[in-house]
């Protein structure tokens, strides 16, 4: 009968060991990020939302959300909301 002993590798030696706090990675943001004016959002709130998660607005993209209708037959499009949405580049 045969027994074979399997260990880690030396590489593999040191996650055996107990995280330490030394040992964190620093997770970066990203440098750009879109943050979208919520239903009941004032664009205020937005953009403090947006400083407080350590962004600065640069670009402001307003987009409008259209319905579809139906007159004498004919199809036709009418815009019943818009959509705001601000690009934020990181604060270093």
């Amino acid at each position: 009968m045969l027994i074979i002993k399997i260990g880690l590798p030396d590489k593999l030696e040191q996650f055996k060991q107990p995280f330490k706090e030394r040992d964190a990675v620093i997770v970066s943001k990203k440098k750009k990020e879109m943050f979208e004016v919520t239903d009941g959002e004032s664009i205020d709130e937005c953009l403090d939302r947006m400083k407080e998660a350590g962004y600065l607005p640069i670009k402001r993209i307003e987009k409008p959300i259209f319905e579809e209708k139906v007159k004498d037959g004919k199809v036709e499009y009418e815009p019943v909301q818009r959509k705001i949405v601000f690009e934020g580049k990181l604060i270093e």
